[in-house]
């Protein structure tokens, strides 16, 4: 098979096929060995192509940063697109705007629990409620918490991208947690090289104009009419900043908080995505490595990302109807109620059937067992689960999916 025909196959057909594909999935009918691949991704990096868009901002080790337009790319932009515009319609406003403060208070939590576990903080909901309202952290952790929640009210309140602003939020975030060689002092990037995994960070003599042209790239499309570009915006400066890698530190939290940022100032804004990052880290580290090996080929990030936000907006979508099924029938459930069933619905596929103690390990809980039961049996008797005892003489729990009425399309 031709490089023209593996192409049109990625492109056109309901898969873009990652580099793992191409090597080692029969199911696609395309094996390359090593070389064969390697020459692949040399084409589709210097190919003309009408459905291949170069983006403007610099690489220091490939040709362009570009994406290619693909069925399956542009499927999951549609199925965004057709969430926001049936909510809308449905409901008269957003969810936020339907939700304004359970919005805000719920993105805290789960972006900073979320944030925090991806970086080995092991921390809970219930906590961070805790440590935000103290004036004196009492550890590094603690300080990393309440650092994260000044940094999400930055970001809710600033509209200028620059690099000053982006300085700010850097200083806000790793305030008191670096290493005094880790330290920026009157320097806006690092100035010496660094390693991420197998990558190496961008060069520093270039770090300067790299993020230059990011600054540039977010204000020229803030102030256009392209949807689609508004829309991928956030997801694309997400990737940009782990690849140029500005900081000896932080570079993976600046770029979670930056993708916040710019879905705040591109108005699509649905949901936190580092909780579910967390939820799927080898997958988007999977993301990164096969953009990062196909010559800064964002379609993979991208497909990842919007993927990721789709599924995510079902389980809000679902949870919203079924809190109010609850709350028409005179019950109510609480904001942390809220959270484990979401997190209950996001893992049924993961975990099947648990007992009390994964449910509290998968919450992340510092509870007792008659906390935890008490907790499931209430959402046994609304429903929502089935229990059995299983051959230890233990009652165990599933989600009843039948209360789900949105399913994913995959």
């Amino acid at each position: 098979m031709t490089n023209e025909e593996i192409m049109d196959k990625c492109i056109i057909g309901e898969k873009y096929y990652t580099n793992e594909d191409l090597r080692y999935n029969k199911q696609c009918g395309i094996l390359l060995n090593k070389q064969a691949l390697d020459n692949f991704i040399e084409y589709k990096e210097n190919i003309k192509h009408k459905l291949k868009k170069e983006m403007p901002l610099i690489s220091w080790n490939s040709k362009k940063i570009f994406y290619y337009n693909s069925t399956e790319l542009l499927g999951v932009i549609k199925d965004f697109l057709e969430y926001h515009l049936n909510d809308l319609k449905k409901n008269n406003a957003t969810y936020i705007g339907r939700n304004p403060d359970d919005f805000i208070v719920g993105t805290i939590c789960s972006e900073l629990e979320g944030t925090l576990k991806i970086e080995g903080v092991n921390t809970t909901r219930r906590q961070i409620a805790d440590i935000i309202k103290k004036e004196f952290p009492s550890d590094i952790n603690q300080r990393i918490v309440i650092n994260m929640y000044k940094g999400l009210k930055y970001i809710f309140e600033v509209d200028d991208f620059n690099k000053d602003t982006l300085k700010e939020l850097y200083n806000i975030l790793s305030d008191k947690c670096l290493k005094d060689e880790d330290i920026l002092n009157d320097r806006y990037y690092r100035n010496d090289m660094v390693y991420i995994a197998s990558h190496n960070g961008c060069p520093v003599d270039k770090i300067e104009d790299c993020m230059n042209s990011l600054f540039d790239y977010v204000n020229e499309v803030l102030k256009s009419n392209d949807a689609i570009s508004k829309i991928c915006l956030p997801f694309i400066a997400h990737y940009y900043i782990v690849y140029i890698h500005p900081y000896f530190d932080y570079n993976g939290r600046i770029a979670r908080m930056v993708q916040l940022w710019l879905m705040r100032l591109t108005n699509c804004l649905l949901i936190g995505l580092s909780e579910a990052i967390n939820d799927n880290k080898n997958d988007y580290y999977k993301a990164i490595d096969n953009t990062r090996y196909s010559k800064n080929d964002l379609t993979y990030f991208l497909i990842y990302l919007f993927r990721l936000q789709n599924n995510y907006a079902l389980i809000q979508k679902n949870i919203e109807d079924i809190n109010n099924n609850v709350m028409n029938s005179g019950e109510n459930l609480s904001a942390n109620e809220i959270h484990y069933l979401k997190r209950i619905i996001h893992n049924k596929d993961k975990v099947i059937w648990f007992n009390y103690k994964r449910f509290m390990e998968l919450e992340g809980l510092d509870i007792t067992k008659q906390g935890a039961l008490k907790i499931l049996n209430k959402f046994e008797s609304f429903g929502f689960l089935e229990t059995k005892i299983n051959s230890k003489k233990e009652k165990i729990f599933k989600l009843n999916e039948s209360i789900l009425k949105f399913e994913s399309k995959e």
